[in-house]
C-alpha cells in the first residue's frame, strides 16, 4: 500500500477511539449523558504530563512520553476496555494488546518503533514508561473525582468494586468518604515511591 494510504488507514482505526466509551465510567453507573471516552482519557493524560513537567521539571524525555501516551490505547480498538471487573489477568491483557496493536499499526513505516514503544511502557521499566503508567493512573483517578464532584457516582456503585481489591478491600472500604476515594485509595499504592504523583493524588483527593 503507499503512505497516503497507510495514513488514512490508521486513522480511521485510531479514529474509533473518540466513539469507544470507558467501561469503568460504564460498569459503575456513572450518572451523565455523555461519559468520557478513551480519545479523551488520552488527552487528559497529555495535558497532566504537560503541566507537570512544566511545574516539577521532570527531566524525562518529553517526546517520547507524549508519544508513549498518545499511543498507549491503541489495543483497545479492537479488543475491550478491560477493567478490574474484566477477570482477565495483566499477563493476558498485555498479550491480547499486542495482537491488537500488532493489526493496527500493520503496514505502517515505522510499525516496529510503535510496538516497541508500547512494549515499554507495558514493562514499565524506564523512567518514562513508569512516569506514563502513573500519569495514566492519575488521569482515570481526577476524572473519578470530577465525576464525583458533580454528583455523577454513586458511593453505593464504587462500593461494587470491593469484592475485587483482594485483601485491601475492608481496608479501602473504611477509609473512603465517598465515591472516588475508592478509586484513589486502590491506586495510591501505585504512586508511593513518586511524591510528585502522591501530592497529586493528595490534592486531586481534598478537592471540594
Amino acid at each position: 500500500m503507499s503512505k497516503t494510504v497507510n495514513i488514512i488507514n490508521f486513522y480511521i482505526l485510531a479514529n474509533k477511539l473518540k466513539e469507544k466509551i470507558r467501561t469503568g465510567w460504564i460498569e459503575v453507573k456513572i450518572n451523565k449523558n455523555r461519559l468520557e471516552s478513551v480519545a479523551e482519557h488520552i488527552y487528559g493524560t497529555l495535558i497532566l504530563s504537560i503541566a507537570i513537567d512544566s511545574e516539577y521539571n521532570i527531566g524525562l524525555n518529553m517526546e517520547k512520553i507524549l508519544k508513549m501516551l498518545t499511543l498507549h490505547e491503541l489495543e483497545e480498538i479492537l479488543m475491550p476496555d478491560y477493567t478490574i471487573r474484566s477477570g482477565i489477568t495483566p499477563e493476558e491483557k498485555i498479550a491480547n494488546g499486542k495482537k491488537s496493536v500488532k493489526q493496527v499499526v500493520n503496514g505502517l513505516i515505522k510499525e516496529q518503533e510503535i510496538e516497541n514503544l508500547l512494549d515499554e511502557f507495558n514493562e514499565r521499566k524506564t523512567k518514562e514508561a513508569i512516569f506514563c503508567y502513573h500519569v495514566d493512573k492519575l488521569e482515570c483517578d481526577f476524572q473519578a473525582k470530577l465525576y464525583d464532584l458533580e454528583g455523577a457516582f454513586s458511593i453505593d456503585e464504587a462500593k461494587k468494586d470491593v469484592p475485587y481489591y483482594g485483601e485491601r478491600g475492608n481496608e479501602i472500604e473504611s477509609i473512603a468518604k465517598n465515591a472516588s476515594d475508592f478509586w484513589i485509595e486502590y491506586d495510591r499504592e501505585r504512586y508511593k515511591d513518586d511524591k510528585i504523583f502522591e501530592d497529586l493524588l493528595n490534592e486531586i483527593q481534598g478537592l471540594k
